[in-house]
Order: structure tokens, then sequence, then C-alpha cells
């Protein structure tokens, strides 16, 4: 891995005697190797993860993409909806501010989850809004789309789109329950984490 950890101790939480890398690490990681806009694609990871539901998205499912003109983070992949299966987890495979379940998360922990990482709190906060309305708004045509396939329709998938409608309306619900904390890091670390954001966001 690029943090340095053995692929067996791709999750936080593991039996290797390792700790596990975590999203602190990730974004330190991003922050010291990848262009600026990488640490914004690797919150919407995360934020999106959170809305999906998947709790298996571990370490080892963030890689990094080497190229000749350079490094930066790779799609998205191996994206499941734990929600839907009943001897799934329902934990995150990596914790947001110390919390495993994603219908636990307040706009406070995102807050400490912000600082924690180097990122704008207010920033992530709408970040995350965003990426959770535009679920909600999305989540029935993206289900039709899967059902147009060759494949066809499954119970699964009308499961599934119920559990990430959900878990988007949980999100924006409880985003902004919380009492604003004392900023925790400079001004200055917080404007460039917004300006970042602005960049990617604007792009």
């Amino acid at each position: 891995m690029a943090i340095g950890k053995p692929p067996s101790a791709k999750y936080e939480s593991n039996q290797t005697g390792i700790a596990g890398p975590t999203l602190e690490d990730m974004f330190e990681t991003t922050r010291r190797h990848l262009p600026p806009t990488d640490r914004v694609r690797l919150l919407d990871m995360v934020a999106v993860n959170v809305v999906a539901c998947n709790t298996d998205a571990h370490a080892k499912n963030h890689s990094i993409m080497i190229r000749g003109n350079g490094a930066s983070l790779a799609p998205m992949y191996d994206v499941m909806c734990g929600e839907v299966w009943e001897h799934v987890t329902k934990q995150l495979a990596l914790k947001i501010a110390g919390k495993r379940r994603g219908d636990d998360l307040e706009g406070r922990d995102w807050q400490r989850f912000a600082r924690a990482c180097g990122l704008n709190p207010k920033q992530v906060l709408d970040r995350v809004g965003t990426l959770a309305k535009s679920a909600l708004a999305e989540a029935e045509a993206a289900a039709a789309e899967v059902a147009a396939m060759p494949a066809g329709t499954h119970e699964i998938l009308d499961r599934t789109r119920s559990a990430v409608e959900r878990r988007a309306a949980a999100l924006l619900a409880r985003l902004h329950e919380f009492a604003n904390e004392p900023a925790a890091e400079s001004a200055d670390t917080e404007d460039a984490g917004a300006d970042e954001l602005r960049v990617a966001t604007a792009g």
C-alpha cells in the first residue's frame, strides 16, 4: 500500500496486530503525493460510500494510478450496499470522527472529520449535502437504467435504491443538527481547504 501497510491490514480494525490505515492517513498521503483536486475526489468517495451504505470501503479499495505524467486517484470501484444483505456488517470499514455507523453521523462528526483530515468543515458539510441531494434526485433514474440492462431487474435493486434514499435523507436531516464547535486549526489551513474544494467543484 502507498501508506506503507501490508495488504492484510487493509481494514482499519483487523486481526493482524498492525493498525490499519485511517481516513486521516489516506488524506495525508493524498496531500503529499497527489494533485490538490484529488483531496476533494477522496472526500467525494468517502461521502458517496456513506450514502451508498458501502461497508466494505477499506483502504485497499482506494487506489492510486501511476502514469508517465504523474499520479492520481483511481475511480471508485468495488462498491456494495451492505444494508441489503442479511449477514454483511453494517459498520463502515473506515471510521468517520470515531463512528462506525453511517446512520449515526451528524454535522458535528463531519466537522471533526474535516479538521482531522485538514479540510474546511463548512465546505465538507456543503459537499456532503450536495452529494446526498444528488443521490435522492438520481436514485430512481439510476435504478431504472440498471433494470433496463440485459440482466434485468432484481429484488436487490429495489432494496438498494430504497436503502440509498433512506441513508441520503437521514444524512441531510442530521447534517446541520449540531452546535458549531471552535475551529481546531488555523484560518490559513481552513482557507486552503476551502480553495481546493472550490477549485474541484467548479471544474
